[in-house]
């Protein structure tokens, strides 16, 4: 009987969980079942990061024979990822031996928890259901005319401009899904010139967008990536529109200091718009390896990079060949060692909210190489990282949509909330020392685009807020002086009413605060980093003097430095999605 994986999720739920996997892993014949059912279905709830989830598991007398997921609070392309990666290997296999899925592990440990409790129920042996099975790509290819490392934004657009224009690509994920630090995002793209901007009346051209970026960088920004981000904004929300990726019409956002508007969110969430791109991969023809980690690049005799190494999923060394090598693997947040190194000792144990595992790996393989590295000492420090789960960062509830920061230990503001990220994180709340600050937006916040709404119903979800119906109650819940919380209110709504300046010299708020309050507990932290591999206006990765390492080894997003320093909100977005799709297109062409 053929096996079936049915997910009975929401509506927005079922809509972005697609497969987004034209090359599965090839796994060894699954083995004769030792272990017999009582065949029916049984039902176990256990508990995700978003809460409950409901597992049923229908058994025969001798199988697995589906699992069904109802609707859960799950993070979109992160947790539901993982539910229908194990799910489906679960099914295939007949095996509960399946490793957790990397960022996820609250999801799956859910999910396999609920099925061995099923498997349980229905009287199976659970020693020999835990048995492993190893899943490796063998038997496929290992040579592309393009290899991508790396399944972010950048490496999925990358991929498919690539694909396209009829280029034949292999993208090496380590994770056992795609989408990096992009999904976890709130789906803004910096962008400026576009018809978007347009059709509101906000005046703005690709000329002015540029010189913006690098009077604001004061100087510090790449001139050929800040001409690319410029003169590109248009050409990706056309292209992104052709592959039924949207951006709201309705509101265009102002960000970090810009008079301008140039927040494009995409509509109706993030995830839902890498999953549309990951179906258009598919689509193409990428040929996607998951839970293959790459941590060396691969030269001839000559020096000349032809290749990248690791290993796949069961631990084995494993070697890919390419005509042209780009990567895109993200930063290096998540190695404390990076973090000190180019930090200092002040920052040692900073905590990392961004996509585990962007640890710098082939970072320090180009710099073995000879690559240059360039602002690698930018401190860029989040000041909303979530302090109870650690897995997100909040930022643009405050920055855009009226909320608010005060310290813990006083109820007092004490920044410009829309400063820089690195300005409020690094040299504020860093000085202060304070463990933790809180962060206290109303629901204004909800209306004030869908992109927003989606990520404050995912942190209800998450249990990583608090509501309050009045400053008294929530004075008293966060152990701070009723008349000091009222009064840092008060000034707030004053200013929003036009009565008084900002104290902090803050120039932009939504609404004024009125209750129900809502509560985040956050603190400093890091989920992207904007030093990086120094790369030339083709994307090549070069060394100090500015000559190519390799004139086939490329890199974009957050590995590739020079663009995201002195960061503004939306531009990771922007400098991932254009830099994969130009220079996709470039490679295809050669």
């Amino acid at each position: 009987m053929k096996k079936l994986v049915s997910f009975i999720l929401v509506s927005l739920l079922a809509a972005t969980c697609v497969t987004g996997c034209s090359s599965a892993p090839a796994p060894s014949a699954a083995p004769e079942s030792n272990t017999a059912y009582k065949a029916g279905t049984y039902t176990s709830t256990q508990t995700g990061m978003g809460g409950p989830i409901e597992v049923k598991t229908t058994f025969s007398d001798a199988a697995i024979e589906s699992i069904e997921v109802g609707d859960n609070n799950e993070t979109l392309m992160v947790g539901t990822e993982a539910i229908r990666i194990l799910s489906e290997k679960i099914v295939a296999n007949q095996l509960l031996g399946v490793d957790t899925v990397s960022g996820a592990t609250y999801s799956s440990l859910a999910l396999i928890n609920g099925v061995k409790d099923c498997a349980q129920q229905a009287g199976a042996d659970i020693e020999v259901l835990q048995a492993v099975e190893e899943e490796t790509y063998a038997d496929q290819t290992h040579e592309a005319e393009i290899l991508i490392v790396g399944g972010g934004l950048s490496g999925i657009t990358a991929a498919l401009s690539a694909a396209q224009n009829g280029a034949q690509v292999i993208l090496l994920e380590q994770k056992e899904y795609l989408g990096g630090n992009s999904v976890l995002s709130t789906g803004d793209f910096l962008l400026g010139g576009t018809s978007l901007q347009a059709a509101q009346g906000i005046e703005d051209n690709a000329e002015d967008f540029y010189q913006w970026q690098i009077d604001d960088s004061e100087g510090k920004k790449d001139p050929n990536q800040c001409r690319m981000i410029a003169d590109n904004g248009q050409t990706l929300i056309d292209w992104f529109e052709s592959m039924g990726v949207h951006y709201n019409t309705a509101k265009i956002d102002k960000t970090d200091g810009s008079e301008v508007a140039r927040g494009h969110a995409v509509s109706p969430n993030i995830a839902t718009a890498v999953s549309t791109l990951i179906g258009a991969m598919e689509k193409a023809g990428v040929d996607i390896r998951y839970q293959t980690r790459i941590d060396t690049l691969l030269v001839d005799d000559n020096g000349h990079v032809n290749g990248v190494s690791g290993t796949d999923a069961a631990g084995n060394r494993v070697e890919y060949t390419g005509e042209n090598i780009v990567l895109a693997s993200g930063g290096w947040g998540d190695n404390n060692e990076m973090i000190v190194k180019y930090w200092g000792e002040d920052y040692d144990g900073l905590v990392y909210g961004g996509s585990k595992g962007m640890d710098g790996a082939m970072l320090n393989a180009a710099l073995e190489l000879g690559a240059g590295l360039i602002d690698m000492d930018d401190k860029h420090v989040d000041a909303t990282l979530e302090v109870n789960k650690h897995i997100t960062v909040t930022t643009n509830i405050v920055r855009n949509c009226g909320g608010i920061l005060i310290r813990q230990s006083t109820g007092q503001r004490f920044c410009d909330e829309q400063a820089s990220h690195s300005e409020v994180a690094s040299k504020v709340m860093h000085e202060l020392g304070d463990p933790y600050y809180y962060e206290i937006f109303d629901s204004h916040a909800v209306d004030y685009n869908e992109s927003v709404a989606y990520k404050i119903n995912s942190y209800e979800n998450m249990g990583l807020m608090e509501e309050y119906d009045s400053i008294e109650a929530m004075a008293k819940a966060l152990e701070v002086d009723e008349a000091v919380l009222k009064e840092t209110i008060d000034k707030v709504n004053a200013t929003v009413r036009g009565e008084t300046e900002d104290e902090f010299g803050r120039e932009r708020f939504f609404q004024e605060l009125e209750a129900p309050y809502y509560v985040m507990k956050v603190a400093n932290g890091v989920a992207c980093t904007t030093g990086g591999l120094r790369v030339n206006d083709l994307l090549q990765v070069v060394k100090e003097d500015g000559t190519p390492v390799s004139d086939n080894l490329y890199a974009i997003g957050e590995i590739a430095g020079g663009y995201l320093v002195k960061y503004i909100g939306g531009s990771s977005l922007s400098h991932s999605a254009i830099g994969g799709m130009v220079l996709g297109k470039q490679l295809a062409a050669q």
